[in-house]
């Protein structure tokens, strides 16, 4: 510490002027904190201490203030670096004793695999030998299994081909049966048309009887001549015409044709089905239409399309599309062309059956389709119409 020009140092100014104005020396932190919170009065000239000591004092009171101030920050520095080292300290440690922690936990963890591995190896020696045995029943069991099911497969197959020799047994014996139905039913038809026949030639005799008295009646003398003088238009036996039946082919005609015609479809079909096959006697039906179309090209000309332009796959013809079709016929031919289509699809499909599977097959066929003429008995559709579909198209 310096002095001053009257040889004193602040220390002995103190020493002087007492306690009063000094700090002390060494307290505890509080104490010193306390202390510096106290404000210390400032001396004054009643003290008795001239402008120049009173300067002095207040210099070395600024000094001291400035010295705590600077001791006090050294000591929070020195407390702050004291608890990180400690903090540091104290991780460090934690650290080594997480580390060594789990040190130990891997030792155990690997003693403990090793003890594993060493007891699944003990547990697969024995399990491979149980396995072994469980192998070898297994594979026993299997083969009696096997030997089982192929008994059963067989015993099903012997099952499946005796029902199918039975059904095919029944199928004859129904074959057999509708073919002694269709027999009777054909000479009960041959029977019934013989008679009609008969009745028809008495009724033609009858007629004829009739026409020749009339004539001879107007041959007789005295009569009074016919209007104009002309003769007698001559009488004809002859059948009415398609013209003479059909003045156009219009909606109602068309829909009755085509459902007569799809029913002769139907009929071939469940005469084809048992003999050749589902598959054989639609295509049958399929390819004829196609075929009959080069003959028929107006009338039949994308029969087998809808009008929404979907395929009929099992022969049957459209009959918006025929009557569309029918509609670019010229009309004083429109008639005879539109049957003649229909009879030209009716007739392949006969030649077809004659050709494929005789003549014998295709006349049974023949007349399975003319029996679907009952069919049409006593609906709205005119007789005339039937008729002339059964005998004109069919034949």
């Amino acid at each position: 510490m310096s002095r001053n020009d009257d040889g004193f140092n602040l220390d002995d100014m103190m020493e002087i002027f007492g306690d009063a104005v000094a700090a002390p020396a060494k307290l505890p932190v509080a104490t010193a904190a306390a202390a510096r919170a106290v404000p210390v009065a400032p001396a004054s000239a009643d003290d008795g201490l001239t402008g120049e000591e009173l300067a002095l004092l207040e210099a070395y009171e600024k000094q001291k203030r400035e010295k705590h101030a600077r001791e006090e920050e050294a000591r929070r520095k020195k407390d702050e670096d004291a608890q990180r080292i400690l903090a540091d300290y104290e991780k460090s440690q934690r650290e080594a004793r997480e580390k060594e922690e789990r040190e130990r936990q891997a030792h155990a963890a690997k003693r403990q695999k090793e003890l594993e591995e060493l007891k699944r190896r003990e547990e697969f020696q024995l399990n491979a030998q149980r396995m072994a045995e469980e192998e070898a029943k297994i594979i026993e069991e299997f083969e009696r299994e096997a030997q089982a099911q192929k008994e059963r497969q067989e015993a099903a197959r012997k099952a499946k081909e005796a029902a199918a020799q039975a059904d095919l047994q029944r199928l004859a014996e129904q074959q057999k049966a509708e073919a002694a139905r269709r027999h009777a039913d054909e000479a009960q038809r041959e029977e019934q048309l013989r008679a009609q026949a008969e009745s028809v030639n008495k009724k033609d005799s009858r007629l004829m009887e009739l026409l020749a008295k009339a004539q001879q009646d107007l041959q007789a003398p005295g009569l009074p001549p016919l209007p104009g003088g002309a003769p007698p238009a001559p009488v004809s036996n002859a059948a009415p015409s398609a013209q003479d039946i059909l003045l156009d082919i219009e909606q109602k005609e068309n829909d009755a044709f085509c459902a007569m015609l799809d029913e002769t479809r139907k009929a071939m079909f469940t005469f084809l089905a048992p003999l050749i096959g589902i598959k054989a006697a639609t295509n049958m039906l399929t390819k004829t239409v196609e075929k009959a179309r080069a003959k028929a090209p107006v009338v039949l000309k994308d029969a087998n399309w809808k009008m929404d332009g979907s395929l009929r796959d099992d022969g049957s013809v459209d009959n918006e599309r025929l009557l569309k079709n029918v509609g670019n016929l010229a009309p004083l031919g429109r008639v005879v062309g539109y049957l003649a289509g229909l009879k030209e699809l009716v007739g392949l499909r006969l030649n077809a059956v004659e050709a494929g599977l005789g003549a014998t097959t295709a006349g049974e066929m023949r007349n399975r389709v003319q029996a679907t003429r009952a069919h049409f008995t006593g609906k709205a559709w005119p007789k005339e119409w039937v008729d002339l579909f059964y005998n004109d198209v069919v034949g």
